[in-house]
């Protein structure tokens, strides 16, 4: 008999020949079967409590000894598959943390007068192949909108024939700029806005830090990407039309 196959199954080496000893011979002590297996006392013991609790193994008590018997091999066979089939009911779960545990992620930061139109430049080259929606958090439009009036036609323009949806939340008392094409705005309390915008797109989020000089930070990752939607969902919701 290859006991090798017991051991690919989960068996340790000892555990197959506890087990191979029992179904050789049928119902036995401890002690008989440390005997019939030719394995020292403790090592018998062991083996027999790690097999009960796999389920290879049971056990009945008859006056003062405890008698051991392997279960029927056909019955760990339907065991096996019944754990194939509930490995198959997670596989999906496991495959998709594998998925985000390979993302990659990178970190981009640009400082001066130029990280608006990186900024949008990025949006619109990530999007204009396939669509979708940017979804914008905290946007003050009239700051960017007053030093780079150019770049910001530009990018409306843009929006429009690619066909790109936005969704803005600006601040109580603003009007959102982009009128003409394909931007929803809602609008959130003045004392839960923060003046520096945030963007998400695709699977990047981007910040911009308005000072002297201007920062852009931009990172590229699914899974901090779908994290920072929900959260725009989240404030979506509460936001008023």
């Amino acid at each position: 008999m290859d006991k090798a196959v017991l051991t690919q199954i989960g068996l340790t080496d000892y555990e197959a020949e506890v087990y191979l000893a029992l179904l050789t011979n049928g119902q036995m002590s401890a002690y008989e079967l440390a005997e019939k297996a030719g394995l020292y006392r403790q090592v018998t013991y062991d083996s027999l409590k790690r097999l009960m609790e796999k389920g290879f193994v049971s056990s009945v008590q008859e006056g003062k000894t405890k008698l051991f018997k392997a279960i029927d091999p056909r019955l760990i066979l339907e065991f096996l598959n019944e754990r194939t089939e509930n490995y198959k009911q997670i596989l999906p779960q496991l495959t998709k943390l594998n998925e985000q545990a390979q993302q990659p992620l990178s970190v981009e930061t640009y400082k001066g007068k130029n990280v608006t139109r990186i900024a949008l430049r990025d949006i619109i080259n990530t999007l204009k192949e396939t669509g979708g929606t940017v979804l914008c958090t905290a946007v003050e439009e009239s700051l960017p909108f007053s030093k780079y009036k150019t770049i910001c036609d530009q990018y409306e323009r843009d929006i429009i024939r690619f066909k790109i949806r936005e969704r803005v939340i600006i601040k109580q008392g603003d009007k959102g700029i982009f009128q003409r094409g394909t931007s929803t705005y809602r609008k959130i309390s003045k004392k839960y806005f923060n003046p520096n915008p945030v963007q998400i797109y695709g699977d990047n989020v981007q910040t911009i830090v308005w000072g002297n000089p201007d920062y852009l930070i931009i990172i590229r990752n699914r899974e901090v990407a779908d994290s920072y939607r929900k959260q725009f969902e989240l404030l979506w919701k509460t936001a008023t039309p």
